[in-house]
């Protein structure tokens, strides 16, 4: 009889009139199993390495998105602060305005409201001068001013 090769021992198998067929456990992925085939010229197969999953297209795509996300709230943050960052300096500008202008208004009061320039006003617009008595004081009585109030 000629040697059987693996392919027709193969074929043999999985035919269920076959002599060779005998249903056994699968030993082939039991790491401390028996690893010898009770059929002569039947190659075992050594156990595969563990493959490390691969990521999804979807888990993929949805990094990338968030990451989008985050980039263009990140630009947008960036532009917020360059808007208000501007406005800060334009209401600076205008605060020291009027800061000046005040500044300048209570120097021109100041200016004007000084007694020398009172006095040259007073008497040479007005015709206003100093008296030349002292005044004289005087009391009143309280009984005699309810009295003419009365009236």
């Amino acid at each position: 009889m000629a040697r059987k090769t693996d392919v027709d021992i193969l074929l043999d198998r999985t035919r269920p009139d076959s002599v060779h067929f005998e249903p056994q456990s699968e030993k082939r992925y039991v790491f401390n199993g028996d690893p010898q085939s009770k059929i002569a010229g039947y190659a075992v197969r050594q156990n595969k390495r563990g493959v490390r999953r691969t990521r999804s297209t979807f888990n993929i795509i949805l990094i990338l998105f968030g990451c989008a996300v985050a980039i263009i709230l990140y630009i947008s943050n960036i532009i917020a602060v360059n808007n208000l960052a501007f406005e800060t300096g334009q209401l600076q500008a205008k605060y020291d305005k009027i800061v000046n202008t005040n500044g300048a208004l209570k120097a021109e009061i100041n200016r004007k409201s000084g007694w020398e320039r009172i006095n040259k006003i007073a008497t040479e617009q007005l015709g206003l001068r100093y008296p030349k008595e002292q005044p004289t004081w005087f009391d009143i009585d309280e009984d005699k001013l309810e009295l003419v109030k009365g009236d």
